[in-house]
């Protein structure tokens, strides 16, 4: 409002919240009532315009009953507009020096640095983080298979029903999505061969296609992924609200070793089930494979069967199969690690979870990539 006319004004009208009362005109203006948080925004918006008038101007608080910090704040704007303030009780008064003594200058803005300087030091945390993060699973690695061995050494550590739980978990409950999914990777990896391979009239290759890419790399590598996905942050889930919830801590307290609690049953049930799934998943892609040959190829089920025997050998089931424990092993551990880790907050909890699963696919494809030259290298 550009001017108050000589008439009180009660801000706000509603009775359950506190009143305060603007009276006066023209340069000398009086409140009464409250000014505080609540009444704070009527207040600032009726005195918005006379607040930038001329420097003859006196605001009368001598009726003001309740003022907090914000409302201090307030007046203490005003008075810095040049505005006198008059009639301020002792009480109010000592607030108001305490508050325009305050350095209420906003900070300086920080001087931005340039983009390469922020793509070096990214580049340099990428860096020091990674290493820390392989120094940590190295170092990890080292205690959970020191705690595996001496659980293998003596058996009264070991927790069978823990184990067989986890195994539960992660293989039985596993199996429906494994097999699914290796049927379609077969299905896929078959029609795309007959495509391919039709213009040169080789299609009928596309047996071989599928049967060494399921025994040797696809059964395992579909099966390690989708249990990194699964059961790997599954255990930084678990793991994870343990450590927010302070049951480790507990552990400890009683002096049971949460590694040989939580770490090896898992590991273990992880390492008898990844294989088993790998081998479940062949036979499921294989299946896959029988059924795009008969639809596309025309080749019977038992012609089929006949011929996997003459395109796919011993040695490409074992390369699949050897590679599957060594993936369990890291994938656990990963896992595992993430979980101790969590800090005790649910967004730590989210952003390891997040992090197993990363770095649980990152490792297999990496191992996946060295077995596969390591076999070539050795002709197997």
């Amino acid at each position: 409002m550009t001017d108050l006319s000589a008439n009180e004004q009660e801000l706000p009208a509603n009775s359950s919240r506190p009143k305060l009362v603007v009276s006066g005109a023209g340069d000398h203006l009086a409140l009464a009532g409250a000014l505080e948080i609540a009444t704070l925004a009527d207040a600032r918006n009726s005195l918005k315009s006379w607040s930038k008038r001329g420097p003859s101007r006196s605001l009368d608080v001598a009726e003001l009953d309740q003022l907090d910090t914000p409302g201090a704040l307030f007046l203490c704007a005003l008075r810095a507009l040049g505005v006198e303030l008059t009639g301020v009780r002792a009480g109010h008064q000592s607030l108001l020096d305490l508050i325009c003594g305050l350095d209420l200058k906003p900070l300086p803005k920080a001087e931005s640095a340039p983009r390469w300087r922020h793509f070096v030091i990214q580049l340099g945390k990428g860096c020091h983080d990674a290493r820390h993060d392989l120094v940590e699973i190295i170092t990890f690695v080292g205690r959970t298979a020191s705690g595996t061995i001496s659980a293998l050494i003596h058996p009264d550590c070991l927790r069978p029903a823990a184990i067989s739980r986890h195994i539960a978990e992660t293989g039985i409950q596993a199996l429906p999505i494994i097999g699914v999914m290796a049927v379609m990777i077969a299905i896929v990896i078959g029609y795309q061969g007959v495509a391919q391979l039709h213009p040169y009239g080789g299609e009928d290759l596309t047996i071989n296609l599928v049967a060494v890419s399921v025994l040797r790399e696809m059964g395992v590598l579909i099966t390690a992924i989708l249990v990194a996905g699964r059961s790997g942050s599954a255990f930084t889930a678990e793991i994870g609200v343990m450590q927010t919830r302070e049951e480790i801590d507990a552990l400890k307290v009683m002096g049971i070793a949460p590694m040989q609690v939580l770490v090896v049953p898992r590991l273990i049930a992880l390492v008898i089930t990844l294989p088993l799934l790998a081998l479940f998943a062949d036979v499921m892609g294989l299946i896959g494979g029988g059924a795009i040959s008969l639809l596309l190829l025309d080749v019977s089920p038992t012609q089929y069967l006949t011929r996997l025997p003459h395109v796919a050998s011993g040695g490409d089931l074992f390369v699949g199969l050897f590679k599957a424990p060594i993936f369990a092993f890291f994938i656990a551990v990963i896992g595992c690690m993430h979980g101790l880790r969590v800090s005790g907050s649910a967004e730590s909890v989210g952003r390891e979870t997040t992090q197993a699963v990363v770095k649980s696919i990152f490792v297999v494809l990496a191992l996946d990539a060295l077995f596969s030259v390591l076999f070539e290298r050795l002709g197997i």
